[in-house]
């Protein structure tokens, strides 16, 4: 048994819908099953490569959403004691 064989990979029907032709290839994949299976594995890893790299974008996304709030969070506190003095 492979090891490539514990992977889900997307349904054919998937594969060849969304996958590019120089990926699918379906000329040589839709005859030769090893093939078919390499690209769809090829097609898996490009995916998640894709899907990697949006997952850093968005950690980098949210981690400078986090300190512009932390930022905004410190000049409300500050703003309560500066009302204070202008009250009095």
């Amino acid at each position: 048994r492979s090891k490539h064989e514990e992977i889900e990979l997307v349904s054919l029907e998937e594969f060849y819908r969304e996958a590019p032709p120089e990926i699918s290839r379906p000329a040589i994949t839709l005859a030769e099953p090893h093939q078919q299976t390499l690209a769809r594995l090829d097609w898996e890893l490009e995916q998640r490569k894709r899907l990697a790299e949006k997952y850093k974008e968005c950690l980098s996304s949210k981690e400078k959403i986090l300190k512009e709030i932390e930022v905004k969070k410190e000049y409300l506190s500050s703003l309560q004691p500066r009302l204070n003095s202008i009250m009095q």
